[in-house]
């Protein structure tokens, strides 16, 4: 079998479980599942696997439902947001234990700035600027995968469970001591349940069809906060064009329903939004894979008033041992 097809169907889902918590601050926290069978690889590795990528998304657009709109035209909030600026390091390790189970941890690290201005009850105008940066640790999440192989070989399918324990603080205050909105947290503070399904489908030695779909929701409430659940779907096709060179283009869909509680902002607090995301791969070695991304939306619709991003880049390595 040609080596060039797992890796480059490394990304093919590279976004498809990518999750956004969108809030009024529009934070966003991006985390992109990149375990074998998202690689697409069709075949199983027994032992250690670790992906390390860094994630860049800078939220700078004002939306309201699929419109932009300007800072003018904010009215009735508390806050004009100005942006929100993501850099996330994120830390991978899969065990596989025979051809059919493996499970991973994800490690996140956030490195996040936002700033939004107040706006004055008296005369409706931005007032006080506020401000936070960070870099912490976000939540932790633990799947296991399910593998089989279909009769023709050519076809594999995975089913996906597992948990995002909550490791992320939810008490991040800026120099003012102002606590940062529940949304804009590296943490949720809930357990959430993640489950889903995913398939590849080999055509000849050089391409391959990856999709796969993830349910994400919370389990409890925290501090009066509950987030919204959550469904992502992908498609991607990836081909090889040399022995260590390919690209993928893949489709990526993620749906988030409005939080709840009393710290929440339902009303500035769903979205549904689509992205083409267009990566190349680079293979490294007999058992590493250089990879990088960038994702351009194409549907963004959101709640209320939130801040989008213009596009977003993942950079990674991947590697076997």
């Amino acid at each position: 079998m040609n080596t060039l097809v797992p890796r480059l169907a490394l990304g093919a889902l590279l976004a498809a479980t990518t999750t956004m918590a969108s809030a009024s601050c529009g934070s966003a926290f991006c985390t992109l599942m990149t375990d074998r069978y998202a690689q697409g690889t069709g075949e199983p590795h027994i032992g250690w696997s670790a992906d390390v990528r860094i994630e860049s998304v800078s939220q700078t657009r004002l939306r309201s439902g699929t419109t932009d709109i300007g800072a003018g035209q904010v009215t009735g909030e508390e806050a004009i947001e100005r942006r929100t600026r993501n850099l996330n390091l994120v830390t991978t390790l899969e065990y596989g234990f025979d051809e059919n189970w493996s499970v991973s941890v994800r490690v996140p690290v956030v490195r996040r700035s936002h700033s939004h201005d107040l706006i004055d009850d008296t005369t409706g105008l931005p007032s006080t600027p506020e401000q936070w940066r960070f870099t912490r640790l976000g939540d932790i999440q633990v799947l296991a995968r399910r593998q089989a192989l279909a009769n023709d070989a050519a076809t594999s399918y995975a089913w996906l469970a597992g948990l995002k324990i909550p490791t992320g603080s939810t008490r991040v205050v800026n120099g003012d001591g102002s606590r940062a909105e529940r949304a804009l947290q590296p943490g949720s503070g809930t357990t959430d349940v993640i489950v889903g399904a995913a398939f590849r489908r080999a055509f000849g030695p050089a391409d391959a069809l990856i999709g796969q779909l993830t349910i994400g929701a919370a389990l409890n409430t925290r501090e009066e906060f509950r987030p919204g659940a959550r469904v992502e779907a992908s498609i991607g096709w990836s081909h090889a064009y040399a022995h260590d060179l390919g690209a993928v283009l893949q489709l990526n869909m993620r749906r988030r329903a409005h939080d709840s509680g009393a710290q929440a902002e339902p009303s500035n607090s769903s979205s549904t939004v689509v992205d083409l995301s267009p990566g190349v791969t680079i293979g490294v070695g007999p058992n590493a894979t250089l990879y990088g991304y960038l994702q351009l939306p194409v549907y963004q619709q959101v709640k209320g008033i939130q801040l989008v991003p213009r596009t977003s880049v993942a950079v990674g390595w991947t590697a076997d041992f």
